[in-house]
């Protein structure tokens, strides 16, 4: 192949994937239309959001269930292509998460698509009180912030500012409670998402800290063609979701907790 022909194939290969939560990736039913930007000077509608139910939501001490941090190495077509690290740290009562993912897909001696996503979670009593998300998707910047405030959770993205009732689960994952939400936070997008999840059952899950037994739930809906499991302990253990050009993306433990 000429290096001309094999260049023309890099616009479809640069739309490789998606990264959504996620799903997370997601879920059922449809939600209701975001709510647009308003003129200055006006507000905004607030968007009705339920609290994730308190026997929805496990406290979990993510330094005690998965020590200092997580990590996964991301396959596409049994190739690994990036890594997905996750650190966690107490100041006080709050708990900080910080998340980096990076994706990079080689053709020849070229890196046809990249993808870099961080994100800064603030927690307070099990709850998402901040969020601050920095994405490059192939050199497209976006950058989604979100914060308690007023008890609404106020949030600024690419796609608008928007306020919901109440704090919402992020699409990072890491927390099992995001799979009893019925509302998210698309974390590329900015917006409030609606979720439905089926639990598909117990399935055994290869880490490189062994095997373990993980429920595997399924996103459909808005975040769509999203799968995660979690371990009998909570524990977030393995990912899989499609790219846009309907390859799987698969999330396999390197490091969660398990030894």
């Amino acid at each position: 192949m000429t290096p001309h022909r094999a260049l023309r194939l890099f616009p479809a290969l640069c739309t490789t994937l998606v990264l959504v939560g996620i799903s997370v990736r997601a879920f059922a039913q449809e939600a209701p239309p975001p709510v647009a930007p308003e003129p200055q000077g006006m507000t905004l509608d607030v968007q009705n959001v339920s609290p994730p139910a308190a026997d929805q939501n496990p406290n979990i001490d993510p330094i005690a269930l998965y020590g200092g941090g997580m990590s996964f190495d991301i396959y596409r077509k049994n190739r690994k292509v990036g890594e997905h690290r996750v650190s966690f740290a107490r100041n006080g009562d709050d708990l900080t998460v910080m998340t980096k993912m990076n994706i990079a897909i080689d053709v020849f001696f070229f890196t046809a698509y990249s993808f870099d996503y961080d994100s800064t979670e603030v927690w307070r009593n099990n709850q998402l009180h901040a969020i601050a998300v920095n994405v490059d998707d192939n050199g497209k910047m976006a950058n989604v912030n979100a914060r308690m405030e007023d008890n609404l959770f106020k949030i600024d993205g690419p796609k608008g500012s928007f306020i919901g009732s109440s704090w919402v689960f992020p699409t990072n994952h890491w927390h099992r409670g995001q799979a009893n939400s019925k509302t998210i936070l698309n974390t590329l997008t900015g917006k409030l998402t609606q979720v439905e999840v089926v639990n598909r059952g117990i399935e055994r899950v290869d880490t490189s800290q062994g095997s373990v037994d993980a429920d595997h739930f399924e996103y459909t809906g808005q975040l769509r063609d999203t799968e995660v499991w979690y371990d009998a302990d909570n524990r977030w253990v393995k990912m899989r979701f499609k790219a846009r050009d309907g390859t799987d993306i698969e999330y396999r433990c390197r490091q969660c907790g398990l030894a």
